[in-house]
């Protein structure tokens, strides 16, 4: 089969890029706004760009209705978020952090999560994730509809026995969540691992 892009309606190319580009890892970005509220939203339009120094992507879509999400009013208002790893025993509180909620609604308080001070960035980290980003924004761009979004990492926590001996991540301990297309995802565990 071949969709040429042009003569491709908007739901089919969504459904493709979605379904064939996987897994892709879970940003659960939390943030907070100028009247200091917290944010936690899970992007799956993220990756790493940079490694020295650590320069992390998110892509964001308008709502509906063509205003910006709450995640990228804030990065823009303040210039600090927080990149969380999501790990299989956040996943349901990830899928609630995931739900369209007003600016004025604490997703920490509606998903169960404990803010954390960050030590550089104003945002707050999610207390349970077991890796975090505290992130400066590096750059904003437009790409068609979506924001695109690129912090500079200004400090990586990890919760201890994620890097073992040698620097290398522990994924017995780790156990990362990754995004399929529609409503299926992908869990990193030892026995799924290929080495080369």
């Amino acid at each position: 089969m071949e969709f040429f892009v042009d003569r491709t309606d908007g739901e089919t190319l969504f459904k493709l890029v979605l379904g064939l580009v996987v897994p892709r890892p879970i940003g659960w970005v939390s943030t907070f706004s100028k009247e200091g509220i917290f944010n936690i939203a899970p992007f799956s339009f993220f990756n790493a760009v940079n490694d020295e120094p650590p320069v992390l992507m998110i892509s964001v879509s308008d709502r509906d209705d063509g205003t910006p999400k709450d995640t990228v009013r804030n990065i823009l208002d303040t210039g600090e978020f927080v990149v969380n790893l999501v790990t299989e025993e956040l996943f349901g509180k990830m899928l609630i952090t995931g739900e369209e909620f007003p600016p004025e609604v604490d997703e920490f308080e509606r998903a169960g999560l404990t803010p954390e001070p960050s030590k550089l960035v104003k945002a707050p980290r999610i207390k349970e994730a077991k890796v975090s980003f505290e992130c400066r924004l590096f750059r904003h761009e437009r790409v068609y509809d979506m924001h695109l979004i690129l912090g500079e990492a200004l400090l990586i926590s990890v919760e201890e026995g994620i890097i073992n001996e040698e620097g290398r991540v522990n994924y017995d301990r780790y156990k990362v969540i990754g995004r399929l297309g529609g409503r299926f995802y992908l869990r990193v565990s030892p026995e799924n691992l290929l080495k080369a």
